[in-house]
Order: structure tokens, then sequence, then C-alpha cells
């Protein structure tokens, strides 16, 4: 820590004191007397790399990490000096496979806090009841919506998993024999209605599908998404299932600069957790639309790195946005195409077949098999120069598809293995995959993934294509627990793994980071031990494995001079504290680009500061549903 490391440009040519004399501005921000935790190693191994004292930011960027003595010789008469006494300093947090753009329609925060009256969108929220409740309380709740609607106004109602996602098994095939197309047409048929499931799924009735057909007249939207599943005529009778351009592209339309605000109010909610940046396709244009109309006036609380979801797979589209990936601004890039799902297939036999009983081959059929559709638009991708990223997968089966769709299309493109290795193709989730001698094929394609650690803990109504450690042993068999998210195995062979939860759980986040290193689920069983990490390794996934996945490894990740100054500050020292107890860390500032994001009420005071972000919103949120940072 005596040795202050600065820009390495100027290190070499002035001392600390000359360099504050001689630059045109000095640091915004000092933090000091702390332990700065920089992430700079780059090994496999279970090191952090240096530890500081403290850390000058500087027009948004990380200036020089060192002891407190030097870092303080270069504030000057404008610096924010912040006395850290003896807390930690991360970098950001990285979640590689988040869905911001569902969450927001899906929890009330940000729909709340931009809409606190009826005026604009009518919405409601289910309590935190058990689902038959729930459905009771629905026809009730949603006469009442009609009556106050006026015609045309849109009409958002979204059922609720519970804070543990404790209904979410019992809830979504209820939801889906009860909350019918035919059913919403009667109750509202002059409004344009949306019923959402609990997490992603929904259904929309009729004046909903007219709607969007305004938008987009053939409703290639749908139909073309690598998350529709279903003909068109089918969807269009039952008005079930994803439904992800309803909201951005139709509830919406003419309104971006209010869903901007939406989209900003749920991005605002990642930062209370330590969250600096994500990953996720956009699922919808308007999205997109919304995410840059922040991006361009300076208001996008995180970085987003984006994936392409179509709807046009065509070479020629597909060449342009080839040259695009890696490509955007601090806040906003793009990092590859989703243009399939992975399904939940598996190479071995379920339980009962091995047992001798009725049973087939799959309890879930692959989508990847070679001549599928969904196996001929991956291959469209990455012959045309794309790289895999943000896709959903579920077994180990569709993940040899996808291995065999990428040498295959690579070699039909005169790609070189080099060239290969340079795409960085990624799958997401690891519900069963990868399995052991994957992990080598995944190396020499220079492939990464995604690893879901909610997946360690339970399972819930994803259960088909998002295998949890329990549901694995339970219907395949306790050796094969270890296949779902195999992250040890795959820093011992130097794969990268990043770290997702893929629910809008972030208030355990830190939880879920204990369930990586104790592999327990929700009764305490422990499923696949040899796949337990420690507590460095967890970070790193956080930290530099995911500014890898995003192809930013050199701007973000790890706080070392010239990088992103994207940092957390922590009520306890994660490094040492004993293990249970890192579940319960708070994060006390999260800083983005050298702004303060998140900044509660209690270490606002202590460091003379005013605070900031969603902890400071006064919304009155629905029953059952908990303020951002509770307790903070």
């Amino acid at each position: 820590m005596k040795k202050i490391a600065m820009i390495g440009l100027l290190l070499p040519l002035l001392g600390v004191w000359g360099w504050a004399q001689r630059v045109d501005s000095h640091p915004q921000m000092i933090v000091y007397n702390g332990k700065v935790v920089t992430m700079d190693d780059a090994s496999f191994e279970s090191r952090v790399g240096t530890i500081a004292e403290a850390m000058a930011i500087w027009n948004g960027r990380v200036l020089a990490t060192g002891s407190s003595t030097e870092i303080r010789k270069l504030a000057g008469p404008q610096t924010k000096v912040i006395d850290l006494k003896g807390r930690t300093v991360f970098p950001g947090l990285i979640l590689t496979h988040d869905h911001p753009t569902d969450w927001a329609f899906q929890r009330p925060d940000g729909m709340t806090h931009v809409f606190p009256n009826d005026d604009v969108i009518i919405h409601r929220w289910m309590p935190n009841v058990p689902p038959k409740q729930q459905l009771a309380l629905f026809e009730p709740m949603l006469l009442e919506a009609v009556s106050k609607a006026k015609p045309g106004q849109w009409i958002l109602i979204s059922f609720n998993w519970g804070l543990n996602y404790e209904w979410s098994i019992e809830q979504e095939p209820l939801f889906r024999a009860s909350i019918t197309k035919d059913y919403l047409d009667r109750l509202a048929p002059n409004n344009p209605v949306k019923i959402k499931a609990g997490a992603v799924f929904s259904t929309v009735n009729q004046k909903a599908i007219d709607e969007l057909r305004l938008v987009h007249p053939t409703l290639d939207v749908m139909s073309e998404s690598p998350d529709f599943a279903q003909p068109i005529e089918i969807w269009s009778k039952s008005g079930y299932g994803l439904n992800r351009p309803f909201e951005p592209d139709a509830m919406f339309k003419g309104k971006l600069p209010l869903l901007a605000q939406v989209l900003k109010a749920e991005m605002s909610l990642y930062p209370v957790y330590g969250v600096s940046a994500i990953a996720s396709s956009v699922y919808a244009y308007n999205n997109l639309q919304a995410l840059s109309y922040l991006d361009k006036r300076g208001e996008m609380p995180i970085r987003f790195a984006w994936g392409y979801p179509g709807p046009d797979w065509s070479t020629q589209a597909l060449r342009y946005l080839s040259g695009m990936v890696g490509h955007g601004t601090d806040q906003l890039w793009l990092i590859g195409a989703f243009p399939a799902i992975g399904g939940g297939c598996m190479s071995i036999p379920p339980r009962a077949a091995q047992e001798g009983q009725v049973g087939g081959a799959n309890l879930v059929a692959c989508n990847l098999n070679p001549g599928s559709h969904e196996r001929e638009r991956l291959e469209q991708v990455i012959r045309n120069g794309m790289r895999i990223a943000t896709l959903h997968t579920g077994g180990d089966r569709d993940i040899d598809n996808l291995m065999d769709a990428i040498q295959k299309a690579s070699k039909e493109a005169g790609m070189s293995l080099e060239d290969i290795r340079s795409k960085r193709h990624t799958f997401d989730h690891g519900g069963g995959a990868p399995r052991p001698d994957q992990i080598p094929i995944m190396k020499n394609l220079g492939m990464m993934s995604s690893e879901n650690n909610y997946l360690l803990w339970k399972q819930d109504g994803f259960q088909s294509g998002m295998m949890s450690t329990s549901y694995m042993a339970n219907n395949y068999g306790t050796e094969y627990a270890a296949w779902v998210n195999p992250r040890n195995s795959m820093t011992k062979a130097g794969v990268p793994s990043s770290f997702e939860i893929d629910r809008p759980l972030h208030h355990k986040l830190w939880f879920f980071i204990t369930k990586g290193m104790n592999r327990e689920d929700e009764f305490g069983k422990v499923y696949g031990a040899s796949e337990r990490t420690d507590r460095i390794i967890q970070l790193k996934a956080l930290t530099r494995w995911g500014a890898y996945y995003m192809l930013r490894e050199n701007q973000m990740g790890s706080l070392e001079p010239g990088k992103f100054a994207d940092f957390i500050v922590l009520d306890r020292d994660y490094l040492t504290v004993p293990e249970p107890e890192i579940a319960n860390t708070k994060v006390l500032m999260t800083v983005v680009g050298g702004k303060v994001i998140h900044l509660p009420t209690s270490f606002a005071q202590e460091i003379g500061m005013q605070p900031v972000g969603a902890t400071t919103w006064h919304d009155k949120l629905p029953e059952g549903w908990v303020k951002p940072g509770a307790g903070l």
C-alpha cells in the first residue's frame, strides 16, 4: 500500500505532488482510511490482488490507489474527501443476465414512483398472499380498475410470487388455467389489459393484441422472437406467453420519455445492493430507444450491455450488427445476439427411466437440434459474424448443440480457431450445464458462461428449462446436481464464469453469493459439494469475469488506474466476516463513473452529503412489497 498506483503515462514522469500541481484539476473524490480491494489479480486463483488504503477519482475514472497519506496529497479545494473509517471498498458488482425491462412491470417500485396515480396507466399489484387468495382477489381488482379506466386506457396487474418466490410453483399453473384471454375479454372489453403471472409470463386480452398490431402489423416481433415457442395462431387465441413487447411498444406507444423514466427507476434499484452494470437482451425496440434516451441525457443510473433479440435475422442486418459488437457508449453498448433458447434437455435419462419405470429419454425437448428453426437461426447469426450472448439455456444436450453450431457455422464462414475464440461466445444460466467433458471444449473455443446462483437455492415455476440442484437431484440423480452451476470446475479449468440470479430478488443478492459458497438449498441440504467455491471466486465472478462477459475488461471489473470509477462501500469486511454474515451485507454507497448513485441517509449524514437514490423515495408501495434497501 505504500507504493501509489497511478495512470501509467504519468507515473514515470511525475511525483504525486508534482502531478497535482500540473494537471487542470484535482480529483473530484478521494476515499481514504479504508480497505480498497482492487481485484487487480487476473488469475483463476483465490486472490484479490492489491488492497490499498485509499483511492482518488478523476473524470469518472480511477486516478490512483495507494496509502491514505499519498492519495490525500492529491486533494484540491473542491475535492470531496471521504473518511471510510476502515470500511471495505469493492468494484461495482456486475450481473450478466438480468431483466430490468421485465422487472419494471413485474414489481411496483418503478411504476409507482413514476405513476403515483391512475392518470396514465392503471396499475395494480397483488399482495404477498398464497396463490388461491390472489386468484380470489383478481376479478374484483380488475373490475375496479375497469370502472376507473377511460376508454382505451391500459390496465396492468401483476400477481406476486412472494419475496422469496415461495408461491411460484403453485401459482404458475393456477394462473395459466384461470387467467385466460377469453376471461379478460369478458371482464374488460373496452380496455387493453396485460396480467402478469408473477414473473415474465403473462396473459393479454384482444384489445391489447389490437394495440400491438398498430405498432407491429404482422406481429413478427412475436413470431420471430427467440423466446416465442408456439404458432402465432395459437398464441393469438390464448394470449398467454412472454409477451415482452406489449409494455414498451404498445402500452408506452408515443410515451418514450415516460417509458425511459420507468426503466430509470427500475435500474435505480440495482445500486442499492451494489450493482453497477448488467447485461440483458432489450427484448423490444422501444426499450432500446428508452435506454438511448436516458443515455443521451446522462441519466443512466447503471451500465447496460445489451443483446440483440431480433426480429430481423437477415444476412445483411446481422452483418451490420456484427460490426457493432462491443461498440456503443460508456453506459450502453452491444455485446451480441440472442437468437434462440436452449431447451432443458439432458444427455442422461430421467430417474424413472433409469429405474426401469415408464419414462422417456428426456423430460424436456431440445430446441437446438440440427434442422430445427432455432438451430438454423443460431447458425445464421454465427455465420454472419455475430457473437452469441445473453442466451437463455437449460440442459447439457442443447449446449452440445450450441457448441456444434458454433464450430459448423464458423467453419462455413471461413473462420479460424482464433477467430472463434475472439468472439467469446457465451451461454447463460447453468441449469444443467456444462457437464464435465464440455468444459475443455468451452475452453478450446474461447467460450464462457453466466452461472445462476439462484438455482443452487430452490426450484421455481421455471422448472422445465431452468433446473435447480434439487430438481436435478430429484429427477435425474443426486450425482448430477454438480452439473448445475459448476463454477469450481470451470475455474480450475481456466474458463471464466460470471454471475446472475435472473430473478427480481436483488434484495437477496448477498445471500445468493453465499449459495455459491455452501450450495445449500432452501432446506439446508447440500447438492454438488464439489462445486463449492470460496468467497473470492464468487467475487471474481461478480467483477472481473462479469466485465469479461461484457467485453469491457479493460474498462471495468477492477479498481485500477484508468478504469471506470465504479465502486461500492460496504458495512462490513466481506473478506473476513463469518460466512453466514455475508448474507446480511449492506451497501452504504454505490458510485458509477465517479457519480454517487446510491447513498442512504445513514451514511450520507456521516460523510456530510445528501442522500441519493432509491432509498430516498417516499412512495407508498402496495401491501406485501418491501421498500428498496429496507434497513439501511
